[in-house]
């Protein structure tokens, strides 16, 4: 073998070394999650590009305060051909105007005020955007985590089931054989032989909800779920159901985006009213017309022009009152709406903090549901291997007991995406709280660097003087649509204390483990589940 093969060789061994090794799968968090779907979820990231665009729409309505100039150049030829001669001319014009508005009777004011509300609201909408991306992410980490562990507990009852299956057709088969084995009949098998076929179902729908989890998953945050670590407590949580509905009215974007829609909407209004009203522009504008080949020297003619144009609307046919009144009208809708959106707010503050109550005193009594199903189980097969217990009731425990694990794990899931459906309702579901060291990227810091792109030194004077006169941007709220005394809900029940981690997080016991009594304390070597002892003389003493 030559040299260049060789070297080629152990060039391609480190790959080939690092591709039949196999590959460690890292834990990852709450917090790794949010982060990734916080920079790259496509409806977060087309949010925030929309959010760019409405900054544009200020920038558009500022500049309309600042002079505008134009530059215009035309070119003429001209050929005539009469009684066999030809004559041609030709000419060239070069046109400049500037044009600057000195009052609009508020026009420009309210569509700037207007516009600067947009953004405001733009950038309310962008954060109830994120709050749902945020709320998506717990949602699905909290998911695959529940779905996981009802699939561990969905296989442990088929082995159960599995057993108990096995052991009845052995017992039948030694009862047959006149071994004394037991009193299991035919129906005894095809009763566990039921269980048994359920219990695979059951296990396959699990399955099958867990591979729907992964894949909602992989929609929000952008990569397949690896070895998810448990969920973190969630900070910002309100004391008491008044602190939550005062933080909800103050912070909530979904409100606070109908508040500046309504704002936008009102300076809208008084935008239309100073339609009727005088506007006055200034415009200079300078003219050179001259042949091509003479652009400069005597043959050019000059022209300045400078003028004051005032125009005041006499007559619109009800149009320019029309829109006044359409104005108005949309704003009451918009008053309106504020309302409604404070109302739903207040629902969803509600609701959250009903299902977290519910939730938590589920999972009190669901984890001594699930002891006290652990208990009569491994009592019921003990007891069946005995004679003191049909199958049936055996069958039935340990039904009970996969129901309750089942329960216990979709409270604990309830409960945690409760708490974030609670801090979503008051505007306190932040990714930064969750990441640490987050790289925010804050809206307004975008509005900050384009807002004054392109200013002049003329546009504060022509601010000021369109104030003179025009109607005030800011519309007195209509009392019928303000809501101001819309009461609060009063049946709010108290919240049970925070669920310790140990509750949230800690595994549950097997059902193939569930315990009767501790070992060193089984009375007379109670048999263990799978052995098969040859039944006792019927007794209600459990010691053989």
């Amino acid at each position: 073998m030559n040299l260049r093969v060789l070297s080629r060789a152990l060039r391609l061994l480190p790959p080939v070394m690092a591709a039949a090794m196999p590959q460690v799968v890292s834990a990852e968090s709450l917090a790794d999650a949010v982060a990734m779907a916080y920079a790259h979820n496509p409806t977060l990231v087309q949010q925030r590009f929309t959010q760019k665009s409405v900054d544009e729409n200020y920038v558009q309505a500022r500049a309309q305060y600042g002079p505008q100039l134009s530059l215009q150049a035309t070119g003429n030829y001209d050929s005539q051909n009469a009684l066999g001669s030809t004559s041609s001319s030709s000419t060239g014009q070069v046109i400049a105007q500037v044009s600057q508005p000195i009052y609009t009777s508020g026009q420009l004011r309210g569509q700037l005020r207007a516009a600067h509300a947009n953004v405001l609201a733009g950038q309310q909408n962008l954060r109830q955007v994120e709050q749902n991306t945020v709320q998506n992410v717990i949602i699905v980490y909290a998911q695959v985590l529940r779905d996981e562990q009802r699939v561990q507990v969905a296989r442990e009852n088929v082995a159960v089931l599995q057993d108990q299956l096995r052991e009845n057709r052995e017992r039948y088969t030694k009862l047959g054989r006149g071994q004394g084995a037991g009193d299991v009949t035919l129906t005894d098998v095809g009763q566990a032989d039921t269980r048994l076929a359920q219990a695979e179902s059951d296990l396959a729908s699990l399955e099958a909800t867990l591979d729907t989890s992964r894949a909602q998953y992989l929609q929000i945050v952008g990569q397949n779920p690896g070895t998810l670590d448990p969920l973190p407590d969630l900070p910002g949580m309100p004391a008491s159901i008044d602190e939550a509905f005062a933080r909800a009215e103050a912070n909530n974007p979904g409100l606070l985006t109908a508040k500046y829609t309504e704002q936008a909407s009102s300076a809208n209004a008084a935008a239309a009213r100073g339609a009727l009203g005088p506007t006055a522009s200034l415009t200079v504008q300078g003219s050179y017309t001259s042949e091509p080949n003479q652009v400069i020297g005597r043959y050019g003619s000059k022209e300045v022009f400078a003028g004051v144009t005032v125009r005041q609307p006499l007559f619109s046919s009800g149009a320019l009152r029309s829109q006044v009144r359409q104005a108005d009208a949309r704003n009451g809708a918009d008053q309106a709406a504020v309302e409604a959106a404070r109302r739903q707010v207040i629902e969803s503050v509600d609701a959250a903090w009903s299902q977290l109550v519910a939730a938590r005193r589920s999972l009190t009594s669901g984890e001594r549901q699930v002891t006290s199903a652990q208990l009569a189980f491994a009592g019921m097969h003990r007891e069946e291997l005995y004679g003191l217990r049909s199958t049936i009731e055996t069958l039935n425990a340990e039904q009970d007991l996969f129901s309750a694990q089942l329960n216990f794990l979709s409270s604990r899931y309830t409960e945690y995406v409760s708490r974030a459906q609670l801090l979503s309702a008051i505007g306190a579901l932040k990714a930064e709280a969750i990441v640490t060291g987050l790289q925010k990227q804050d809206p307004n810091d975008n509005f900050r660097k384009v807002r004054n792109r392109g200013r002049t030194p003329l546009e504060p004077l022509a601010m000021a003087i369109d104030r003179i006169g025009s109607a005030n941007p800011r519309r007195p709220a209509v009392a019928d649509l303000a809501g101001a005394d819309s009461p609060l809900p009063n049946s709010t029940a108290p919240l049970p204390d925070t669920p310790s981690a140990e509750v949230l997080q800690k595994p549950l016991v097997p059902i193939t483990q569930s315990p009767l009594v501790p070992a060193d304390k089984l009375p007379g070597g109670l048999p263990k589940t799978g052995d098969l002892p040859d039944k006792p003389a019927m007794s209600t003493d459990l010691n053989p």
